[in-house]
């Protein structure tokens, strides 16, 4: 599959199905924390190279193949996908043949061209970020493109709170020292007050990061925010431990861990496997040089070799 990943358990749709509609790391930010490595064309002009008719036969064809549950239909993948010029088109085909809710994640970067913002319009869930309350901050957590700055993001972030149908979760990401300050925090709350959404979804490094020095906030303290940011916010948990999926093979272990790194519970509750057999699978692989492990904040993370080079 080139276009279509998963499913993974995602800690906030279930069992998302994702699509990636952009070439490898095309994006307008450059963040430090991004899981996928440096963002390799970062641009803030349409990228139209991935055909939405190719993504709906994929998708078709795995579909008919896999009847298993999937809870979201998922753009996002590896690249912003507001980037697309035909974004709308694919969300509407999308809705016009399946009854599965479509959700779109995205960094917000770009809604504050009212073109982008009518691309979105049909989708049922947008998950946009918002990881600044200033352009210092910005700068530093999302290195955007030069032609982007923080008046704008907020401005588009704004016009999609106001935009009717999609439901909205407001995630925020917080990198221990450079936009979790008290200040900052208020900032934040005050911000989410104005774009309205449904949640506030408080989240933090959780897998190894462009830049080593991006930290992740301890527990206790995100509890602290959540408190403070208000009834709203939630702090993003990890799935459920059970799951009734059928058992896959090394290719579909190869398959995630080559679109993001994956501890071993992430593949067990993709595999259905007890934690031995999948921690035996991964050694297996590892063996055979498919993947690679590094640790990162106490935790043991599976890549594909293909993501280290």
């Amino acid at each position: 599959m080139k276009y279509i990943f998963g499913p993974v358990p995602s800690r906030r749709l279930g069992w998302s199905l994702g699509l990636d509609i952009l070439p490898y790391k095309t994006c307008s930010f450059d963040c430090i924390y991004c899981e996928l490595g440096p963002t390799t064309c970062r641009t803030i002009d349409p990228i139209g190279l991935i055909e939405p008719g190719a993504v709906l036969a994929e998708l078709e064809s795995f579909l008919a193949a896999h009847p298993e549950k999937i809870d979201f239909l998922t753009i996002s993948g590896s690249g912003e996908p507001t980037l697309h010029p035909e974004l709308g088109s694919l969300i509407r085909e999308l809705k016009r043949h399946y009854t599965l809710p479509v959700a779109l994640i995205t960094n917000a970067s770009l809604f504050f061209r009212p073109q982008v913002l009518e691309q979105v319009r049909a989708a049922d869930l947008i998950i946009p970020s918002l990881d600044a309350v200033d352009p210092e901050t910005l700068a530093a957590v999302n290195r955007p493109h030069p032609d982007l700055d923080h008046k704008s993001l907020l401005e588009g972030l704004l016009a999609l709170g106001r935009l009717k149908g999609p439901r909205l979760w407001l995630e925020i990401l917080l990198i221990k020292g450079l936009n979790d300050h008290p200040d900052q925090i208020d900032r934040f709350k005050q911000l989410s007050a104005a774009i309205n959404p449904e949640k506030i979804q408080i989240n933090t490094v959780v897998r190894p990061p462009v830049e080593s020095w991006a930290l992740p906030l301890e527990t206790t303290r995100l509890a602290q925010i959540r408190e403070q940011l208000g009834p709203q916010a939630e702090i993003i948990a990890r799935p459920d431990r059970q799951s009734d999926r059928t058992i896959r093979w090394e290719d579909e272990i190869i398959k995630l861990v080559s679109r993001r790194p994956c501890t071993a519970e992430d593949l067990a509750q993709l595999t259905g496997w007890p934690p031995d057999e999948t921690l035996a699978l991964l050694q297996r692989l590892i063996a055979g040089g498919k993947i690679t492990a590094a640790p990162f904040n106490q935790e043991m993370y599976y890549r594909c070799r293909t993501l280290d080079t």
